[in-house]
């Protein structure tokens, strides 16, 4: 009978650890959530970030696993338990401050060994030993053999329970709305909390005193240095969100092309989405003074147009003036608040919140030109650049409509196989294609603007006389940018089923983030400006 009552689930001792199961589950995932959201600053979004976040989570929690159930061999579970928690919850309490402590060191690695080392010291401690509780678990819980496989699968299913509900919630609402150190601050003291469940009388007051000083010290660390010095930067909006961390920047007066110039830029990652110059509102990207006059020699007789990606509004706002009925479809509603905040966009446009692919394989609608400006940072939204996409887009468009996409500006050797097979794919799906480079003597810098119509498009005459701020003449002829390729036979047809645009951008990917790391990143560090909130 007593044999039965240890293994009954129902009694207190069980369901207390039953909870940490649960909780244990839900922090694995705080940890590899807040990991990712930490390195994008530094390292950014690619595919190889994201690939070593999962790679060191899945390394930890399968040392962890093994490290667990080999020590209750050793020594009691509830010993194991007490220790196991209260290391984990003061990792997982550090890891704002350790992260910004070593990465900040690895300024002058490469951006991949600087990755994985970084997530190796701030990351891999607390869910290694989150790996070593559900074995501490099973063993307490199990005392009759014939049980174990029933009891192991319920610790591991509660456990994972737990890390999908908080993957929801903190993805979706705590993330956003209360920023990285607020989250692993909250997500320490609930891990921190736990021993106490397990332990009683005299010993439980003792414990919660030591945590709370533990719990005082480490947040006057991490929050001792929250605003920087403010000597060429002003950072004037700062939050963690769907997107990731966004930022609005100022930078003093500067001379650019021997004009005087006050910057304004939206970042996202510490990559520039949209700059502005505070001076007179003017765009200081040049891809929008390519875009502006397509826009206003389409030859659609339709004047309905469709924007994907939002950023600052530069380009919302040129359509605007151009005469357009405005659709905007934007991700992250924080963007739209920024752009009329920040960045003078007038009302005018109707704003979607939604993905940009969701909303044009939904919408039953015509328009005129479709604009697809959604590249965030060193990511290309491949979804948006395959065939079946292309073949939605060409449905959606009037028989004189226009597509124009914003992308990088490689073309030339493995660089520039992306780009060609967006080209090559364009074609296939039955697009005329025009491609221009933004700039006459490539200089790493340049933007590729492709122009995908239903019928041969010549760009004679086109012209734009809108004040620019780069070394070219300030009246572009876009005849005179015309790109072509000589040889597209290394492209492939980029489709839904091979999702190959991601893999053919990593290296160029690393390489912009790597020279915008030098310019932008290390200044706000040097200024002591905080890298994520």
């Amino acid at each position: 009978m007593q044999q039965q009552k240890n293994n009954d689930l129902s009694n207190p001792r069980g369901i207390i650890l039953l909870l940490i199961a649960f909780l244990e589950g839900a922090a694995v995932m705080a940890a590899e959530l807040l990991g990712a959201k930490m390195v994008a600053p530094f390292f950014g979004t690619t595919i190889y970030s994201w690939a070593a976040v999962l790679a060191v989570t899945l390394f930890g929690l399968a040392a962890g696993y093994y490290t667990g159930g080999w020590l209750t061999t050793k020594h009691a579970p509830k010993r194991i338990l007490f220790v196991v928690l209260l290391l984990s919850g003061f990792f997982l309490l550090l890891m704002p401050f350790a992260s910004n402590v070593i990465m900040k060191a690895l300024l002058d690695a490469s951006i991949i060994t600087g990755l994985i080392i970084s997530l190796l010291v701030f990351m891999f401690p607390p869910v290694f030993l989150f790996g070593m509780v559900s074995p501490a678990i099973i063993h307490a819980l199990v005392h009759d053999m014939d049980d174990t496989g029933k009891m192991a699968g319920r610790v591991y299913a509660i456990s994972t329970v737990g890390g999908v509900l908080n993957t929801l919630l903190l993805g979706f609402y705590i993330i956003p709305q209360y920023g990285i150190k607020a989250t692993a601050l909250v997500w320490g003291i609930i891990v921190l909390l736990m021993p106490l469940l397990i332990i009683r009388g005299k010993r439980r007051g003792k414990m919660a005193l030591f945590i709370l000083l533990f719990i005082t010290v480490s947040v006057a660390a991490q929050w001792r240095s929250s605003e920087g010095a403010g000597q060429r930067m002003i950072i004037q909006y700062a939050s963690e969100g769907l997107l990731g961390q966004v930022k609005v920047v100022d930078i003093e007066g500067m001379l650019l092309n021997d004009k005087s110039v006050k910057p304004r830029g939206l970042l996202v990652n510490n990559t520039w989405q949209t700059i502005y110059n505070r001076n007179d509102g003017k765009s200081l990207l040049d891809y929008v003074y390519f875009i502006t006059p397509l826009l206003k020699n389409a030859p659609a007789d339709n004047k309905d147009a469709l924007l994907v990606g939002l950023g600052g509004g530069m380009l919302a706002r040129e359509m605007l003036h151009a005469g357009y009925s405005l659709d905007v479809v934007e991700i992250d509603k924080r963007l739209e608040i920024l752009a009329r905040r920040y960045f003078d966009m007038k009302p005018g446009a109707d704003i979607i919140i939604d993905d940009g692919r969701h909303y044009i394989e939904k919408i039953d609608k015509e328009y005129g030109v479709i604009v697809l400006d959604a590249f965030l940072g060193e990511n290309a939204p491949w979804h948006l650049l395959t065939k079946e996409c292309f073949s939605t887009i060409k449905s959606k468009l009037s028989n004189n409509g226009m597509l124009i996409i914003e992308f990088f500006g490689f073309t030339d050797g493995v660089e520039g196989r992306a780009s060609r097979s967006i080209y090559k794919t364009l074609h296939k799906t039955g697009f005329e294609v025009t491609m221009i480079k933004t700039r006459k003597v490539p200089d790493g810098n340049e933007n590729l603007i492709i122009v995908g119509t239903k019928s041969p498009f010549s760009l004679e005459g086109i012209h734009s006389d809108t004040l620019s701020y780069f070394k070219e003449a300030e009246v572009i002829h876009l005849s005179e940018y015309q790109y072509s390729f000589d040889d597209v036979s290394d492209a492939i047809i980029l489709t839904d089923d091979l999702p190959a645009l991601e893999i053919m951008l990593a290296k160029p990917a690393i390489n912009w983030r790597k020279n915008l790391n030098e310019v932008l990143r290390d200044h706000l560090i040097e200024e002591h400006y905080p890298i994520y909130y």
